[in-house]
């Protein structure tokens, strides 16, 4: 059965990768939850999405050229709901802390050493190596290898590649070639078809698909044996599963 992946949380009803928005889909037992990091100017882990801080808080400005002082005096939450205001911008260190280990971790990336580096550092030393894998650049490949043989990766390189580019091998062949169990298929850049599962599934590959936030979308996905789908709306996806197992399970009585 598909997996569940809260996108930057549960992030249609609560500010995008904050605490809150992992906290309400752990509430929800979803399977995963994934996440972006940027580093800071004083080489700090933070989530966000963006490379700046204005679209998601009261502030402006690269994140990269801000401290982790500056990052955290920010309001992440004002944007979305005012009933949200005073919601911080967390670390890497904060999202391990508030995500249980049971809830897998699906971590997106930039193709800058430092943040490899120090996104394995953190899985050790939370022990959750396990429990996660890095959606990350080809460049990034050997070095997160390097420090952890063991650490799952999402290739994510030519990901939003047009179909016919991904069906003509570049995205499947690199991906098989970079021996990274799991890929993601970009729905806003091209089409996810049952055809394109089924051949990363020849490949062995572990389908994630980016994203599916209607019920129609969610279903299609799943009949195409979609292994995996991020979801800004992760109660939706949840229902969606629940009403097919019902389903099946009267027909396996029928």
């Amino acid at each position: 059965m598909v997996k569940v992946i809260a996108h930057r949380g549960f992030s249609g009803k609560f500010p995008e990768n904050t605490v809150l928005a992992f906290q309400k889909a752990v509430e929800l037992n979803v399977d995963e939850i994934e996440f972006d990091v940027k580093i800071t100017k004083d080489n700090k882990l933070v989530l966000l999405h963006d490379e700046t801080v204005d679209r998601t808080t009261n502030g402006k400005g690269k994140v990269s050229e801000m401290n982790l002082r500056e990052i955290k005096e920010l309001d992440a939450g004002s944007w979305f709901n005012p009933e949200y205001k005073g919601t911080t911008i967390p670390t890497f260190e904060e999202a391990l802390k508030n995500i249980p280990e049971a809830v897998e971790l699906n971590i997106h990336a930039l193709a800058d050493s430092q943040v490899t580096e120090q996104i394995i550092f953190y899985l050790n030393k939370y022990k959750r190596v396990k429990s996660a894998y890095i959606a990350i650049d080809a460049s990034q490949i050997p070095l997160a290898r390097k420090l952890c043989p063991e650490i799952r990766l999402c290739n994510m390189h030519r990901q939003t590649s047009p179909n016919k580019y991904i069906i003509g091998t570049p995205y499947l062949e690199e991906t098989r070639r970079l021996n990274c169990p799991i890929l993601q298929f970009s729905t806003p850049a091209h089409e996810v078809t049952e055809d394109l599962i089924k051949k990363a599934h020849s490949y062995h590959l572990f389908v994630n698909v980016f994203y599916a936030d209607r019920k129609e979308e969610m279903e299609k996905l799943i009949k195409y044996k979609t292994d995996a789908i991020l979801t800004n709306y992760p109660d939706i996806l949840i229902s969606v599963k629940r009403r097919q197992d019902r389903n099946e399970q009267k027909a396996a009585f029928l």
